[in-house]
Formats: structure tokens, sequence, C-alpha cells
């Protein structure tokens, strides 16, 4: 059984609007739920019964409000969907003189009943669509479990193939990512959904990479501009619909990357280094700097030149003109470098070493 509660008080003040006259809102056990007069709040009304039993429009005279429980002169009209009385909107006044407006309250109230139900009903959709993505994500659901459920909602295996994943910093109502859902130009049948607190998860369809790219960027402008929290998005591979799970761990190594590199949208089919970097540990990458560029990881003109150095295929000349130094500078700056990390930079594993412990450092520590 539907329960008016949740949107009586919202009938009353849309109708507040429309007509002078006292309103009730009456719950299908009889009691008001919502009324112009909070005084009559929780009173039960026995009219109400009368109408919802008869489903029809009844006139309360003078004489009924008399004999009748909580009842006062003027009009009661249930409520009817699918053909069963959820409850009764009532008008106080001479029955006579309000009758004209008997038809609109109905209707407007009824209205109201219908688009919370189709609302409602979305919301239910979303959430098994939710739970569904859970179990196809996590990779531990059995093909055929999943196919059943597919079967069931619709689902068009066919066309989807890559996951995304949005950072969004907030969360977003259902009415809002229907909204999202109406202005993505990637494809109409692109599915977003609420994921966790603040990222949402994209189901994607067989689409061209510069359509995809196109798309998501406007996505990220909008999103941006009208809700005021900065996107990071990470673009997971192409898969199988039933293996989207690589997708969805591909996407959140992308994701990873674009909020470390504050990149707007990071497609993981183009990491290359990072992609490798994404499965060390951190306390690794320290001992690597501790065993490499330690010694001159707080000097960062030494730390410049050096990268300058390792860097670069031209001349010391061309390079510390870069620098804007002297070229015996440099060469002073390099024998220095040396003598500190003890090694030889002419080593092409060291060279190797230290221009990844630079990457290192500049990427997980010094934007720190």
């Amino acid at each position: 059984m539907f329960d008016l509660q949740f949107i009586g008080t919202k009938i009353v003040d849309e109708l507040k609007k429309l007509i002078e006259q006292e309103v009730v809102v009456i719950d299908h056990n009889g009691f008001i739920i919502a009324s112009t007069d909070i005084s009559r709040i929780n009173q039960f009304h026995e009219g109400s019964i009368l109408a919802m039993k008869n489903k029809q429009v009844m006139h309360m005279t003078k004489e009924l409000a008399e004999t009748l429980k909580g009842v006062r002169e003027g009009l009661v009209m249930p409520l009817i969907i699918e053909d069963t009385p959820i409850g009764v909107i009532g008008v106080t006044g001479k029955p006579s003189e309000i009758e004209k407006y008997g038809k609109l309250v109905q209707r407007i109230t009824e209205l109201f009943v219908e688009d919370f139900l189709t609302r409602q009903e979305k919301e239910r959709d979303a959430r098994m669509f939710e739970f569904f993505l859970v179990d196809l994500l996590s990779g531990r659901i059995e093909k055929e479990i999943l196919a059943q459920r597919v079967e069931l909602m619709g689902i068009e295996t066919e066309i989807y193939n890559r996951v995304i994943i949005v950072k969004v910093d907030r969360r977003f109502e259902y009415n809002e990512i229907n909204f999202l859902n109406s202005i993505q130009t990637i494809h109409p049948k692109l599915r977003i959904t609420q994921w966790s607190f603040d990222k949402l998860i994209m189901l994607v369809p067989n689409i061209s990479r510069e359509q995809l790219q196109t798309g998501l960027s406007t996505l990220r402008r909008k999103i941006e501009k009208r809700f005021k929290s900065q996107v990071c998005i990470g673009v997971g591979n192409c898969e199988d619909f039933y293996s989207l799970s690589e997708s969805y761990n591909k996407a959140n190594i992308a994701l990873t990357i674009a909020i470390a590199d504050e990149t707007e949208i990071v497609f993981e089919e183009d990491l290359t280094i990072d992609l490798l970097l994404s499965e060390i540990e951190e306390y690794k990458i320290q001992n690597f700097l501790d065993r490499t560029i330690k010694p001159i990881i707080s000097d960062e003109e030494l730390l410049l030149n050096l990268e300058k150095w390792l860097n670069s295929n031209t001349s010391l000349q061309e390079i510390a003109n870069e620098l804007h130094i002297h070229k015996n500078t440099l060469k002073y700056r390099l024998k220095k470098i040396e003598k500190l990390l003890d090694l030889d930079l002419n080593h092409s594993k060291i060279k190797l070493d230290l221009n990844l412990a630079i990457y290192l450092y500049r990427k997980y520590y010094q934007k720190a």
C-alpha cells in the first residue's frame, strides 16, 4: 500500500497556491496526515472512509459534518491508483461553491502521486542496477548467475565493453544521476550510477575513443560548472561484458594516476611507467630514493642540473646555456653529484636509476 505520508505536505503546499480553501490529505486508514490547519493533523476523518469505500467524490454537507467524526463541511475525493483507494484529499467549504475546484484538486493530487510512484520505481531500478554492478565488477559471481539477472533487468550485454570511474567529491541524488544521464552526449545508452560517496561509475557502450574523449570532456565541464565540484576521470580498457571487472580495475588505476597528477581524464591504455608504479608500495619507492638520490634530494639546484643532463642529448655547453650557467659550473656540479652519490654518472644503468629516482621524487613527494 502506497503511503501518502511521504508527499502529503507537498500536496497541501501546492494546493495552497491555487485555492484559498482549507485542504487536508488523509491516509488509507482515515487519519489526516497533512493540512493547511495543522491542528487537524492526526485526527480521524470518518468521511474519508466512506469516500474510499464508495470510490467516489462525496459532499460533506453541514448535516453530515455534525454526525461524522472529524468532518467539516466540504468535499472529500478518493485518490485511486490502479483501482485501489490510497487515501483522500479534502477541501473545506460549501460543497456547491467549491465543487468547481474538485476535479482540479483531485487531478493535481493524483499527478503528484503518479509522479512520486514513477520516481520510486526508477530509484528501485537504479538500486537494482547498482547491486548488480557491485557483483559484476567484483568478479566473484559466476557468469551463469549474472546472466540470469541480466535477462531479468533487460541489460544489452552485447553493447557494453568499458568501465569509467568519475571522482566528484560529493554524492549525487537519484534525480541528479538522471540529470547527468540526460545531458551526457557520449552515447544514448550510457549508464551512470552512484558508486561510493564521491564516485560515479559509467558503463560505456562500444564507441570510438575520439567520441568517448570528446563526450567525457564535455560532461566533465558541465558537472564542474553546475555542481561546483572538481572532476577526475579514470577510463578502463575494453573487455567482454562478463569480464568488465578487469576494465573496472584498470579504471581504478587510471583514476589514481589522474588524481595524483591532477589530470582531468586518464585512459589506462595510455599508461606506461605509471602502470608499473601503481602496483609498488610507497615504502619501496622511499627505499629506492634513499639508495639513489638521498644525498642531494634537498638540493634543488643539483637535482635540476642532474635532471637536465640526464634528459638531454645535446652538448654540455647547450645544457649549460639552457640552465643559464657557465659550462665549467655545470661540470663542477656534475662532479660534485658523483662524489656525493659515490657513483659514476657515465654508467648506463646508473643513469636509468637516477632518472627514475628523480621522476619518482617529482611525482610522489615534491608535490606534497
